[in-house]
Order: C-alpha cells, then structure tokens, then sequence
C-alpha cells in the first residue's frame, strides 16, 4: 500500500551514514588513500542530495520511492565495495579480468531483470533464485572464514577481504535493476 513518507521515516539520514562509513572504511583498504576518501564522502554528499530530490518527488509513493532509494544505496556500496580489490590488482592482468565481469554486471542484469525479480520473489521456482540460495550462504561462510582469519592479525589479509567485499558488490549490481521495476509491474509479475 502506497503512503506518503514522512522526512522523518524517509532513511535518508541513515542510508547517507552508510555510504559515509563504507566510504571510509574502503579508502582505507589496502592502505590509506586520502584522495580517494574525498572522492567517496563527495559520493556520499551527492547521493545526500539525490535522496532529497527523490524523497521530494516520490514521497507520495512510498513503495517506488524506498526501491529508488535502494537503488542508488545498492550502486554506491558496489562502488565502495569493488574500489580496493581493483587497487590491489591494479596493473596485472587480473585486474582486466575484473573490469570485464564488472562491465558484463553492470548491463546483463538491466536485461534481465524481471528473470532476477521473479528469482527473488520464489527462490524455488526458478533457476536463477536457486543460484542466489547457494550463493549467498556460501557468501556468508567465506566471509565468516575471512573475518575469523583476521581475528588477532595485526595485519589482515587485505586480499581477501577485498575479493569478499567484491563478490558483495557483485551481488549488489546483480540486484539492483530490480529497484527500478514500478509497483505495478511487480504485482504482476507476482501474479505469474
């Protein structure tokens, strides 16, 4: 059900918090950056300002407003998420490879993104939601087996922590596109 969304309930805040502290923290991945920290607080400011714009257009719409809010969230903290693994590989030929499966994410999930939808809504049903209910446990067990390699280290392995945060991002770019199907469209493909 459609509601008006109050500022107060808008999220703005909080979600501009997040890509201020994952901002932050990724400028500091592998080593300290302070470029690239000013680059990602401007991120941050600009998407500030996208969330007014879209909380003042689509406030009435509280459905359509909260998936364009996910939306430019979901893009920024892939940004955020892939920036250290590409500094580490920066040069080799890994880091090539890299930006080939970033440019196929970055266009293949727009075309099929009604497929990735209808994934999400009925994970059994459809292949593609099958994919993403082995793929995010095995997520959560590699990043618990990171967070547990580091614990103690006084130097963790930024690598790996890099190629996790990375394999998030590209989760984050694979569902995005999603954000952008209207209310309407997603009842019906419910409804299918």
């Amino acid at each position: 059900m459609n509601q008006e969304v109050e500022f107060k309930h808008s999220r703005i805040i909080p979600t501009t918090f997040l890509l201020i502290l994952t901002g932050f923290l990724m400028s500091f991945i592998p080593e300290v950056n302070w470029g690239l920290l000013g680059f990602n607080l401007g991120l941050a400011a600009v998407c500030m300002i996208l969330f007014i714009v879209l909380w003042r257009v689509h406030r009435t719409q509280s459905k359509r407003y909260f998936s364009l809010l996910s939306y430019v969230m979901l893009n920024v903290l892939t940004i955020h998420f892939t920036i250290p693994v590409f500094r580490i590989i920066y040069g080799t030929a890994a880091f090539w490879a890299g930006i080939v499966v970033l440019a196929a994410l970055v266009l293949l999930p727009y075309l099929f993104s009604e497929k990735i939808a209808q994934g999400i809504q009925n994970p059994g049903q459809s292949g593609l939601g099958k994919i993403y209910k082995i793929y995010a446990p095995l997520m959560i067990v590699f990043g618990t087996v990171l967070f547990a390699g580091t614990i103690g280290s006084p130097n963790p392995d930024a690598l790996a922590i890099s190629i996790f945060l990375f394999l998030c991002g590209m989760i984050f770019l694979s569902v995005a596109p999603v954000m952008l199907i209207t209310p309407q469209r997603m009842e019906e493909l419910e409804n299918q």
